[in-house]
C-alpha cells in the first residue's frame, strides 16, 4: 500500500504519519495520511490517501491540500471518497 501511496505525482519528503485500515461503503479499505511538500519544497501539504478493495481490484482515491486548509478539505474528501459506488 505505501508503494501505491509513494507514487503520488508532484510530492516530495513525504512521511507517513499514520496508516490503518478501515471499511469504505462496507468494503474493505485502508488510510494513509502523511505530510510532505510540493515539488518546490515551498508548500506543506497534508496528504489523505483511501484504498478500497473489491471486485478483484482496488479503487486509490487521493487528497491534498495546504497544510492551514486541512481542517476544512478532509471533510470534503471523505465525501467524495464516500460518493463514489461500485459497479
Amino acid at each position: 500500500m505505501r508503494d501505491v501511496f509513494a507514487a503520488i505525482p508532484n510530492v516530495r519528503d513525504v512521511r507517513v504519519m499514520t496508516s490503518e485500515p478501515l471499511r469504505i461503503l462496507g468494503q474493505h479499505g485502508h488510510q494513509i495520511l502523511a505530510q510532505a511538500k510540493d515539488a518546490t519544497g515551498a508548500t506543506s501539504l497534508t496528504l489523505v490517501q483511501w484504498l478500497r478493495f473489491g471486485g478483484g481490484g482496488y479503487l486509490q482515491v487521493v487528497g491534498m491540500a495546504r497544510v492551514e486548509a486541512w481542517q476544512e478539505a478532509y471533510p470534503r474528501f471523505r465525501a467524495v471518497r464516500d460518493g463514489i459506488e461500485p459497479r
